[in-house]
């Protein structure tokens, strides 16, 4: 299985708070990063290691495009969310990183409700905490 992480699991990882099932699935290139997950992720780095740590993240996650057609994607899930009150759960960057897990048939590895309440009504997005023990 093959997994597109989320900002919040990658931090987790980066931290070494991850079980160590999941670091092996990043060591053999099974968890993939996107876009808006580096960006992200970059926002909160050290100016000075800034480089540092987009080479390694880089380095270390294979990389994802986000797909062409992604804000159509996004449009017809907000749209399902606001059907069921729950279209605010998702930031923009989540929303990306759940078409681009979509369009990819990927499976999204988080650590927040918020993809779980997700894919409960949009079962086309797949997702596993990565605080979950299988």
């Amino acid at each position: 299985m093959s997994y597109l992480i989320d900002t919040s699991a990658l931090v987790r990882i980066v931290r070494r708070q991850a079980d160590d099932r999941w670091m092996d699935s990043v060591d053999r290139g099974l968890v993939a990063i996107c876009d808006p997950v580096l960006t992200e992720t970059l926002t909160i780095a050290n100016a000075k290691q800034y480089e540092q740590i987009e080479q390694h993240l880089s380095n270390t996650y294979p990389w994802v495009p986000v797909p062409e057609d992604a804000w159509e994607i996004i449009t017809s899930m907000r749209r399902e969310l606001a059907k069921h009150s729950v279209h605010q759960a998702l930031s923009v960057a989540d929303y990306l990183v759940a078409a681009t897990a979509m369009k990819r048939n990927l499976v999204i590895l988080h650590e927040d409700t918020d993809f779980e309440t997700v894919s409960k009504l949009i079962p086309m997005v797949q997702q596993e905490r990565i605080g979950s023990v299988e």
